[in-house]
């Protein structure tokens, strides 16, 4: 208990730091340089008229960032946006119909990748996280982008979502010119974060052991988890212990059927997302902006069917939710944050309502309007 308490006053301390820096963390106008994530020097003296936004949903941040004038400056997006979730592909189409006309470029990642096509683009600027930048020094893109004059800049809301997401807005803001913007961002999610963080910090609660399953359904093998860092920092800064990491090292591992029955958990947390052009067939909930919610329900009533999720208390008491698996590597992990307080500790958040609260973030930021869709219980008064 104590350990956990003092890693939710470190997550409170470390936002409250954060908010409080000039420019929620962006360098000042006359600065030439900001530093990325990787901890690589970016030049900010001229603005990029030409950017490419290289991972699907790093898009969020893009469109939060710049607003209206979302397709402006895009010379190409990654395919994966349209593949990774349909339906905000869909959602952004349909307010952005040229962004259906530009470019839908493989992964950089991959072994598709043409940097060739990237060239002949001439961007200024490219967005990737840092699992995508890995891959590309490992294949040598990196330095064939660079001798083309082409930037890279290095962002996480993945991997360490809780400290590297606001640094990651800051400097997106700070690149595009529009560091007030992303001071607004970072303290909008630093207000909220803090009343789960504060309210933990205070209370006499028990940490909640939850099995928490990554994209449940996409494939016929069980069970892909959580380990540390990702949703499972979303799940702890709520007040939840993550079962996945007693078993798994890195950030993502497999949970075998015996192993899941062993865990004994006491909710059932899993993602999910609209993933049909990647898997027709899969079993997935299909989560997303405008999602049916009835058939989401009826997809996460199938999964807790499987053999070794049937046996557990969790699922006959019906303590099984599903959250929109794009809520990480994205700016709006503080909202699965709020959504698991009020699913873990309903009585000590009654007050917490995240549809309103990301209702009002899409408001203020985002260039599309609001549609519910990002969750599913199958407890009738969540």
């Amino acid at each position: 208990m104590d350990h956990l308490k003092r890693n939710l006053l470190k997550h409170s301390l470390l936002f409250s730091a954060l908010a409080a820096l000039p420019g929620g963390l962006s360098a000042a106008p006359e600065q030439p340089f900001i530093t990325d994530i990787r901890g690589r020097q970016i030049n900010c003296r001229i603005t990029p008229q030409r950017i490419y936004v290289a991972d699907a949903y790093l898009m969020f941040l893009y469109a939060a960032l710049t607003g209206k004038q979302l397709t402006e400056k895009l010379a190409a997006i990654p395919a994966a946006f349209r593949h990774a979730d349909g339906l905000s592909y869909q959602q952004y189409c349909r307010a952005f119909p040229a962004l259906a006309a530009l470019p839908h470029l493989a992964p950089l990642a991959g072994t598709q990748a043409n940097t060739e096509t990237i060239v002949d683009l001439h961007p200024d600027i490219i967005f990737v996280t840092t699992g995508t930048f890995s891959a590309m020094e490992t294949g040598g893109i990196t330095a064939l982008l660079e001798r083309a004059g082409i930037q890279i800049v290095v962002l996480d809301m993945s991997i360490s979502p809780l400290k590297n997401t606001p640094r990651s807005i800051a400097i997106v803001g700070t690149v595009l010119g529009v560091p007030d913007r992303a001071a607004e961002m970072i303290t909008f999610i630093h207000s909220h974060l803090a009343l789960v963080t504060s309210r933990l910090a205070a209370a006499p609660y028990r940490p909640v052991p939850v099995l928490l399953e990554r994209a449940a359904g996409f494939s016929a093998e069980c069970c892909y988890a959580y380990g540390n860092g990702n949703f499972a920092e979303f799940l702890t800064c709520a007040g939840g212990r993550n079962i996945g990491a007693d078993y798994i090292d890195g950030t993502y591992g497999t949970l075998n059927q015996e192993t899941i029955i062993h865990t004994r958990p006491e909710k059932v947390i899993v993602t999910g997302g609209q993933w049909q052009s990647y898997n027709p067939g899969g079993d997935w909930v299909g989560l997303g902006p405008g999602a049916d919610l009835a058939v989401a329900e009826k997809q996460l009533a199938a999964l807790m069917k499987r053999p070794a999720f049937k046996t557990l208390a969790a699922v006959q008491q019906r303590e099984c939710y599903a959250i929109w698996h794009a809520f990480y590597d994205s700016p709006f992990g503080f909202i699965a944050v709020l959504k698991f307080a009020a699913w873990l500790h309903p009585a000590l958040f009654a007050d917490i309502d995240a549809d309103a609260v990301f209702r009002s973030f899409y408001q203020q930021f985002l260039p599309v309007p609001w549609q519910p869709g990002y969750w599913v219980s199958l407890r009738p008064e969540s």
